[in-house]
């Protein structure tokens, strides 16, 4: 686990919202502003390694970048485990061969029934990676994970540890706040 990620599409973790823009408009993404808050910026318009996306979306704590979400999907419903099995590759040979590689079935689906579609759109089919990377500046790791979301959406995150502790602890205070 020697490799190390320090951000997404040369943005660092703890970029200000200003400079993200002004990346991502360089690479003619489009800022859904109607979308965007806050603590979150949505683009359209951008390329992922190589794909088109649905977006992407970049979250902030206290105005630094904490966390990205690539939204992707495959041309076909089932075409979506098989995307997102070449994408869990694709990072996988980049950086390391996972581990943490999961495919769960809830009854009454199970792997290879014919039914895997319908198992994900009820969200009874549960596909996930993740991949660790340690951060020398704190204790916290970092981190990218895949997964499949009911809506066929491969979603690949990248974390950066330490500020996922703040922006959940945050996010923790301003729903205390409604109690």
């Amino acid at each position: 686990m020697s490799l190390k990620i320090n951000g997404f599409l040369n943005i660092s973790f703890g970029e200000n919202k200003q400079n993200v823009i002004e990346k991502i408009k360089e690479k003619n993404g489009i800022l859904d502003s109607e979308n965007s808050n806050d603590d979150s910026l949505i683009f359209d318009n951008l390329k992922f390694a190589g794909r088109d996306t649905i977006f992407i979306a970049f979250h902030f704590v206290q105005d630094k970048f904490c966390r990205a979400m690539v939204f992707v999907k495959a041309n076909l419903e089932s075409r979506t485990v098989t995307l997102y099995k070449q994408i869990k590759e694709e990072v996988n040979e980049k950086y390391y061969k996972t581990v943490d590689d999961f495919e769960n079935y809830e009854y009454p689906y199970e792997q290879n029934d014919g039914h895997i579609e319908t198992a994900i759109s009820l969200g009874k089919a549960n596909f996930s990676s993740y991949w660790a990377f340690k951060n020398d500046k704190n204790k916290e790791n970092d981190y990218i994970s895949a997964k499949i979301d009911e809506n066929f959406n491969i979603i690949i995150i990248y974390e950066n540890g330490q500020l996922m502790t703040e922006f959940e602890n945050y996010k923790k205070q301003k729903n205390y706040e409604d109690y």
